[in-house]
């Protein structure tokens, strides 16, 4: 490694020059997961800067400060609107585009810290926090991020975020875009790697963002670093892992226009490119099957929909009409990956009315009218869920994105996920004929008699529940016919970024006086906090975690109908979830909304969910959308940012999960481009996941001393039985004995060793959220 001081005023930068340079590249450790790699550039944050590589805002508002005994670059959190700080990295350093490359951002784990951090190599940003931090803004501008602030541990040390990245073709300036538009930066220049943290008010309880190191290493393999799955045999089913991104496409977004596919709007030329950029980093994470959204906001996202009358008579036309198949065709090269397409249907939107039925806007509220809410962008298109001609319609899409590939990829089944007022509750005369007629009522129905009568109106939300059943189980048996005899359908009616939150009123009798809660282990610190800033945190109280958990709270949030207000129906727009309609069929399953620790804490709320083909559990990110806006003024650009939890704690969620419910699919709705930034906890649990069969278990009663580490039993009909166990607290648990059924052996799956087994019990050692998955054999 060779120091090389830069002109007077410049930054000093510890740099690796590569061959292109001065001298060789060097190797050094690049951390867990990642080995020895090439070492390209160490940016000692406690230097000072330029204004050529480095720049702070407000201008000079960084400070560096010795925390655990390093310097370190600090943003101050006591006052003030948002911040960051932010280096062009690689410059001149030979960067590749295509290339695998790892940012890794070195920080103090002394105190609760929030901080985002915003990677323009391949324009992702993650947050992470640690600590009672929150995280999300905990007043956001359009979402409630549902805010949960625990007494997490600090492990008194710095720590280490890593992310793999593939490097883009063009990068943009601090300023991010949304969605097309000029990227002037070319791997000569750098990228800009930004750390930043919101405004002070909504980043309470954090020391404010601090980091002693940033280091950008190029991996000279990557498939090398694939995480190897051990899947149980064949004749057994598999679990799945996936994710789906919201505000991630601009990026490769093109237009109709010739002037609007020029190459230079896109970050990577071919957008091919960069969805093979995902199937790298998910066979990194350890991650088996891959979602992309065909339909958003009921749109057309890169399919041909010629096939019916023409152009773009039923579904509008797509500007890469051929983006869905030439993605499948980059697929054919990972013939161990699943597929599991994405749909925001609301019927059909084309030019011609008579085909495009979701334009028509057949479904109508309880009052008659057409609009469910406020929001005027909604008010285009639905789909009317009981009404049969839509079955047909979901059928044709299906059709043509998965009936006509199946022979290419191994699809499991397509996933639907209306947005607000795209699959509401409908009152309209055909619906009232139809119910009338099914449930054989005496005399005819209408829409004021519902009005007046609540039971009467209980009975038609049971009868349109049973539609939308019937509607997905429909679509179920229509994949399950032409293309997987296990294919599913899997239904999110939560319509919300961040997730379904926990109602005001459990916090307050007093209608409008509570409109969201801070759910937290430490309600009169959080009292106080509150008080202290009415007029910003108006409307919002503190609560306590016990209580959600021991009442389940959470449970009755998910089975209630959603808030509403004025003349509005948003109960009716974003119909609730009605899990009990789906525990008799296997092939149609509405997914469990999880985010926060008090989301996973209960085996009764994952038990209401449990259908014959087993359970799904969905990550809501918040969105964080325009959160670092200061003022009126964008000043990191466009800004979507989901967080996570620091050091293994990333996986608590997913580890309380399996613990309370043992998912058999775990989805991740991503506001950004999905990533992770502590990989080795995310790749061990997600090879021990995979590594278990997916049929029905049960937790080994005291199978442990301590109730903080839960083992489930997976007995199969003729391969022995699984075991996987779990750390759901937050220390670690040192030599824990662990009883076992009756085997003669015991064979981790991961690492495929034997363990020592004595008197039929095992002990292991586990860090917080640590899965580890067994075989026994006779």
């Amino acid at each position: 490694m060779k120091n090389i001081s830069l002109p007077s005023g410049a930054l000093l930068f510890s740099v690796i020059i590569m061959s292109q340079g001065l001298g060789a590249a060097e190797t050094a450790d690049a951390g867990p997961a990642f080995g020895k790699q090439l070492l390209i550039q160490e940016i000692d944050c406690s230097k000072d800067g330029s204004d050529a590589m480095f720049t702070d805002y407000p201008k000079g508002v960084s400070k560096v400060e010795t925390i655990l005994g390093t310097q370190c670059r600090v943003l101050p959190n006591s006052e003030g609107g948002p911040k960051y700080f932010a280096y062009r990295v690689g410059k001149g350093l030979g960067l590749r585009p295509g290339a695998a490359y790892v940012l890794s951002v070195e920080f103090p784990d002394d105190k609760p810290r929030n901080m985002f951090i915003r990677n323009l190599g391949c324009e992702t940003t993650r947050g992470i926090h640690s600590g009672t931090a929150v995280g999300d803004a905990i007043k956001a501008l359009y979402v409630n991020h549902n805010p949960e602030s625990l007494n997490f541990p600090l492990t008194g040390k710095f720590q280490t975020w890593r992310e793999l990245f593939f490097l883009h073709d063009r990068f943009p300036e601090i300023k991010n875009p949304r969605g097309s538009a000029k990227r002037p930066l070319l791997p000569a220049d750098g990228f800009w790697v930004i750390i930043a943290q919101l405004k002070a008010e909504n980043n309470l309880e954090s020391a404010g963002a601090a980091v002693s190191k940033i280091r950008l290493f190029e991996i000279t393999d990557a498939s090398a670093l694939d995480q190897k799955i051990n899947y149980p045999p064949a004749e057994l089913p598999r679990r799945h892992l996936f994710f789906r991104e919201e505000m991630a496409d601009g990026v490769v977004a093109q237009g109709h226009k010739p002037e609007e596919k020029l190459p230079e709007l896109r970050g990577v030329t071919n957008p091919v490119d960069w969805y093979e950029y995902k199937v790298k980093l998910m066979r990194f994470l350890g991650m088996n099957t891959f979602t992309k959204d065909l339909l958003e906001f009921g749109h057309n996202q890169g399919w041909d929909s010629s096939k019916y009358k023409g152009g773009s008579a039923w579904y509008n036309a797509s500007s890469t009409p051929s983006l869905w198949t030439d993605i499948i065709q980059m697929l054919t090269r990972y013939p161990d990956f699943y597929v599991f397409p994405y749909y925001e249907y609301a019927g059909s939107i084309g030019q011609d009315k008579d085909i495009a039925i979701g334009r028509q806007r057949r479904c109508e509220t309880l009052k008659g009218g057409k609009d469910y809410t406020h929001i005027e962008w909604c008010h285009k298109t639905n789909a009317d869920l009981a009404d049969p001609a839509f079955i047909d319609d979901a059928k044709k899409i299906l059709e043509i994105t998965i009936v006509e590939n199946k022979d290419k990829v191994k699809f499991i089944g397509a996933w639907f996920r209306p947005r607000p007022e795209a699959n509401p509750i409908s009152f309209n005369a055909k619906d009232l004929e139809i119910f009338n007629a099914e449930t054989k009522q005496e005399r005819k129905i209408t829409r004021e008699d519902l009005q007046k009568d609540k039971a009467l109106l209980e009975k038609y939300y049971e009868w349109w529940f049973k539609k939308r059943h019937d509607f997905n189980l429909a679509l179920s048996d229509y994949l399950r016919k032409e293309v997987n005899p296990e294919a599913v359908i899997l239904y999110t009616t939560d319509a919300s970024e961040p997730g379904i939150g926990l109602p005001g009123s459990i916090a307050s009798k007093n209608p409008g006086e509570c409109k969201m809660v801070v759910v937290t282990d430490a309600v009169e610190k959080w009292d106080n906090y509150l008080a202290g800033n009415k007029e910003f945190f108006k409307s919002i109280k503190a609560f306590p975690y016990d209580r959600v958990v021991a009442e389940d709270l959470y449970l009755q949030a998910l089975l209630a109908h959603r808030g509403t207000w004025g003349n509005y129906e948003w109960q009716h727009a974003t119909p609730r979830n009605d899990p009990l309609n789906y525990k008799d069929n296997p092939g149609a399953m509405l997914s469990y909304s999880f985010n926060r620790l008090y989301t996973v804490s209960s085996r009764k709320a994952f038990e209401a969910f449990r259908t014959p083909s087993g359970l799904a559990v969905i990550r809501h990110y918040g969105l964080n959308e325009n959160d670092m806006n200061d003022g009126k003024d964008p000043i990191l650009g466009y800004f979507v940012a989901d967080v996570e939890r620091t050091g293994p704690y990333c996986m608590l969620g997913e580890a309380r999960a399996f613990a309370n419910g043992d998912p058999r699919f775990i989805g991740y709705l991503a506001g950004n481009c999905f990533n992770r930034g502590f990989p080795e906890y995310v790749r061990a649990f997600n090879a021990a996941f995979l590594s278990l069969p997916a049929l029905p278990s049960k937790i080994i009663e005291n199978a442990s001393a301590d109730p903080e580490v839960v083992a489930r039993a997976i007995p199969t009909p003729k391969n022995g039985t699984y075991v996987g166990i779990v750390n759901t607290g937050l220390k670690d648990k040192k030599d824990i004995s662990i009883s076992l059924p009756a085997c003669a052996k015991a064979i981790d799956n991961v690492s495929g060793q034997t363990l020592p087994l004595k008197d039929g019990k095992i002990t292991l050692s586990l860090y917080p959220g640590e899965l580890r998955s067994l075989s026994l054999q006779e």
